[in-house]
């Protein structure tokens, strides 16, 4: 359904740039080359922590809608001619998940979760596949006896765009989760994660950003309009959620309290393991620390121990996927008038051959 929806919208933009009546001037871009926007909307990630209730499954199949948060964004926008525009950009959103919200048993388990602002710029090449055209009332001429407009255009346009930037991110965590007896543990203290260092290490926490994506412009006049815009932003870091790696055990390696609960290490549900004391040729070795020896087993030196599937060196998050977020927004959009050098020698030419004429 929502791709027959896609479908019947494109075929309108196309019908409808297609059989537009009047004629249209194709350097009037020239007269409004600057352009402003700003705008706010809905913001997502796709990220180790959260997601849905099954595994990972990369790209958009995997959002959280329950962690959708808020952004906002500011633009200047450059026409270079009449189909291709540069704009630098300005956003500020936030992004978050929590594994307590889905019910893929090994993500729940880890008992993680995130927040964090994200302040991004970027450069960004638009291209507009259907302009926006707007009718002129009265159907208007320039100088130079070009029409400024069509008699009934529809006002609609398409774009896809795509550019670089770089994006700042500074994740923290709540001392929150629910245990295996739908119980609510923790203190509920928010701790900046980075400084943690919650897998041993730290990493850098601005991050390169290559915005993509495309966008409805419904133009009210010449002047301005609205923009409907989805965009996805890849990234090179795997740390907007401060997980990528494996579980480092910090409890055996001087880590602070704080380290210790926010890492995740030796949480959440245990399993029972049986094994045996001996080595590949059958000889005796010591009992592991966490094994109980059990003579009520049958086998050679037979122990019972209690394990958690998130042990030191165990995975944590998947370091060969980069964590990535997306924006949907509605913006407003105001044109300036200039007068160009084209525009201006059309003008001074008009007046040298009505001086001439007397």
């Amino acid at each position: 359904m929502k791709i027959k929806i896609c479908v019947f919208i494109l075929s309108t933009l196309i019908i409808t740039e297609t059989f537009s009546q009047g004629f249209y001037n194709r350097y009037s871009y020239r007269t409004k080359r600057n352009e402003i926007t700003f705008g706010g909307g809905a913001s997502s990630c796709l990220t180790d922590l959260g997601g849905g209730d099954d595994i990972a499954r990369g790209f958009l199949w995997d959002i959280d809608l329950a962690k959708t948060n808020f952004t906002a964004n500011f633009s200047y926008l450059y026409n270079i001619d009449s189909r291709i525009a540069f704009r630098t950009s300005l956003s500020v959103s936030q992004i978050s998940g929590d594994d307590a919200l889905t019910n893929e048993f090994h993500r729940n388990n880890r008992r993680l979760n995130f927040v964090t602002n994200l302040l991004e710029g970027a450069g960004i090449i638009e291209w507009a596949w259907i302009k926006a055209r707007t009718g002129s009332r009265y159907n208007t001429r320039s100088p130079a006896g070009r029409y400024l407009g069509v008699k009934r255009g529809s006002g609609f346009g398409f774009y896809v765009f795509g550019g670089i930037g770089g994006v700042y991110f500074d994740p923290s965590g709540y001392d929150r989760f629910i245990d295996e007896n739908g119980r609510l543990v923790g203190n509920g203290v928010k701790y900046k994660l980075r400084p943690l260092q919650t897998e041993g290490k730290s990493y850098n926490n601005i991050a390169i950003c290559v915005p993509t994506g495309f966008g409805i412009k419904k133009a009210f006049n010449s002047q301005g309009g609205i923009k409907l815009e989805a965009g996805y932003r890849f990234t090179n870091t795997d740390y907007l959620d401060d997980v990528s790696g494996v579980y480092y055990d910090w409890e055996n390696n001087g880590g602070s309290e704080a380290q210790i609960i926010m890492s995740g290490t030796r949480s959440g549900h245990t399993w029972n393991y049986i094994g045996y004391a001996i080595d590949v040729n059958g000889n005796p070795i010591p009992y592991p620390i966490e094994g109980t020896p059990d003579p009520t087993l049958t086998g050679p030196r037979p122990y019972r121990a209690t394990y958690t599937h998130t042990e030191p060196g165990f995975q944590r998050g998947n370091p060969y996927n980069d964590d990535s977020y997306m924006f949907l927004t509605l913006s407003v959009y105001k044109k300036f008038t200039n007068r160009t050098k084209s525009y201006r020698t059309i003008s001074v030419n008009r007046k040298r051959k009505v001086k001439a004429s007397f």
